[in-house]
């Protein structure tokens, strides 16, 4: 089922939660509402199920005016943080509860379709349990049962994984993938975790302070941030951010930072010509390379400050001038604090955006 948000503005009082949000999700398509707290993605997810009703703007599922529809009547399946199960009634009562309550079946097809949702989500053997004696992902599981057993046109998640630990969360990001793919079903998933997000979705908006800043493949959203706050945002660990003077020649524009002895040279060209003086330059930590202090090569000299071992690779944190950058190394790089290092920046891995709007340059 196609989904189109246009125009979408909702206002509590004097508050505005989200404004002017345009989107468009495709018949079949994964997409993540991603964004800090308070950026109108949970907001969003409820104007889509019918729970609040839009201040402005048209939500059309498919062909169809949805505004004036009741959440039961919009066909759409939710999964919540909490699982929401009811704990008095078994697994199956819980898988069923929404055909029960909604249109009648027979009971040949109440149960062909709790089997059918059950051993989708690999819970087929636990009909006969409670909640009480289920773990957090066999709860969560149920709940995505519960919620897929009416066959519904849209599957909204509103997340789902954060009472999970680690391991769960893992496993659940998969399964859910999995799943989604599987029955093919739209599928909107809120989350504030950029992991679930980009390992997720086929694209992610990504919102703040209620208004979309980005909508795009993880990929996308990873190599080209449209804006400094995209870049800031996706990524970890999170982009080096440098404030940089730019001069330009006829041939060359050179990327300054004097305070941090770093001189950069890039070719001229029409993408250059319209460069201001200032700027901030982003660089990701793992398009950075460590080397000797002393090589020729050398974009930015500094000393170690401090270094993060996490097994496959380590995070080393270079000081330089006033500032510390951080540089993803293998984890057999051997770096003392204090020691003289070198950095080496991919040049086709550079952004620049503009200091006071935080609008992309190049």
């Amino acid at each position: 089922m196609r989904v189109v948000l246009k125009g979408l503005t909702k206002r509590f009082g004097a508050v505005t939660a989200l404004e002017s949000l345009d989107l468009q999700i495709a018949d079949g398509e994964f997409v993540a509402l991603l964004g800090p707290s308070g950026c109108g993605k949970t907001t969003t997810l409820l104007l889509i199920a019918g729970i609040y009703r839009p201040t402005e703007g048209t939500i059309t599922f498919g062909d169809r005016p949805v505004n004036d529809l009741s959440p039961a009547q919009r066909r759409v399946g939710m999964v919540f943080q909490s699982y929401a199960l009811y704990p008095h009634m078994t697994v199956e009562q819980n898988i069923a509860f929404p055909i029960d309550v909604g249109a009648r079946v027979s009971h040949e097809e109440r149960g062909r379709r709790v089997r059918e949702a059950a051993e989708l989500v690999q819970v087929a053997e636990l009909l006969d349990r409670r909640p009480g004696q289920l773990s957090g992902g066999q709860q969560q599981r149920v709940a995505l049962a519960r919620a897929i057993v009416k066959r519904p046109d849209i599957l909204l998640f509103d997340e789902p994984l954060s009472n999970l630990d680690a391991r769960l969360r893992n496993e659940m990001r998969v399964e859910i993938k999995r799943l989604q793919k599987e029955i093919g079903i739209t599928s909107v998933f809120v989350t504030h975790d950029q992991r679930e997000a980009l390992t997720m979705a086929d694209r992610v908006a990504l919102l703040h302070d209620g208004r979309l800043e980005a909508y795009a493949t993880p990929q996308e959203l990873y190599d080209e941030p449209r804006n400094r706050f995209v870049a800031e945002f996706i990524g970890d660990p999170r982009v080096n951010l440098v404030p940089v003077d730019v001069e330009r020649s006829d041939s060359t524009t050179r990327i300054l930072a004097p305070e941090m002895s770093m001189r950069l040279e890039l070719k001229g060209g029409a993408a250059t010509d319209q460069l201001p003086p200032r700027a901030v330059l982003a660089i990701r930590p793992e398009h950075m390379r460590l080397t000797g202090a002393d090589q020729h090569d050398v974009d930015i000299r500094g000393e170690v400050y401090v270094t993060e071992p996490s097994g496959r690779e380590q995070i080393v944190a270079v000081r330089t001038g006033d500032q510390t950058l951080s540089v993803v190394a293998p984890a057999d790089l051997r770096a003392e604090i204090g020691q003289a290092i070198g950095l080496v920046l991919d040049r086709d891995r550079l952004h620049l955006f503009d200091t006071e709007t935080g609008a992309r340059l190049l």
